[in-house]
């Protein structure tokens, strides 16, 4: 219980700790959507279990801070995981809450940004208890490495494609797993004056 409680409130500790620095003059915030495909596996006891390729939804709140670096400060995705055995239950979905720091060439004269990112936040897996009809929840840390490229449609409008891969070690029931995500996914983001 402690260290799901950990999980779930460690992300936004660090995100109350470093917003101070979100609001230096010259920052320009953005929000993001995102819709993709995701191809989510889990792991328990040697066996892994893949559940094939399912829809991926997001959205994202950031800053752009400089032309080298942004920040999703607070982002949310949601997988649709339904039908893969766990061994204990079976899987519904996944929700991630968390925030990923994106490094590139951001310049605004520039038409194509390519970047790479890092991501922490925690994950919420939603399975069905094996033989019987409750609804569970697991929260977990989770990771998140990735990259792509966006693209300056207009002085306030972009346009990207980017490939995630979310990973989180679990035990639930006394079984230790692993969910792993691979997911690409379109993104629009909506910039703000700087």
């Amino acid at each position: 219980m402690h260290r799901s409680v950990g999980a779930i409130i460690a992300p936004f500790l660090l995100l109350f700790g470093l917003a101070s620095s979100a609001q230096a003059e010259g920052n320009q915030f953005y929000g993001t959507l995102s819709l993709g495909a995701s191809m989510p596996s889990a792991t328990f006891s040697g066996v892994e279990a893949e559940s094939g390729t399912n829809g991926d939804f997001g959205a994202a709140f950031g800053v752009l801070t400089s032309d080298f670096f942004s920040w999703d400060i607070a982002e949310v995705h949601y997988t649709n995981f339904a039908g893969t055995d766990l061994g204990f239950g079976t899987s519904n979905s996944t929700l991630s809450l968390g925030s990923t720091f994106n490094w590139g060439y951001f310049k605004p004269s520039s038409r194509f940004h390519p970047f790479v990112s890092l991501g922490l936040g925690s994950s919420r897996l939603g399975y069905q208890v094996a033989g019987t009809n409750m609804i569970e929840a697991d929260w977990a840390f989770e990771w998140n490495v990735g990259g792509g490229i966006e693209f300056q449609t207009q002085e306030n409008f972009k346009t990207g494609i980017r490939y995630r891969y979310r990973a989180t070690n679990r035990s639930t029931v006394g079984t230790e797993y692993s969910v792993n995500i691979h997911s690409i996914s379109l993104e629009i983001s909506f910039m703000g004056s700087r």
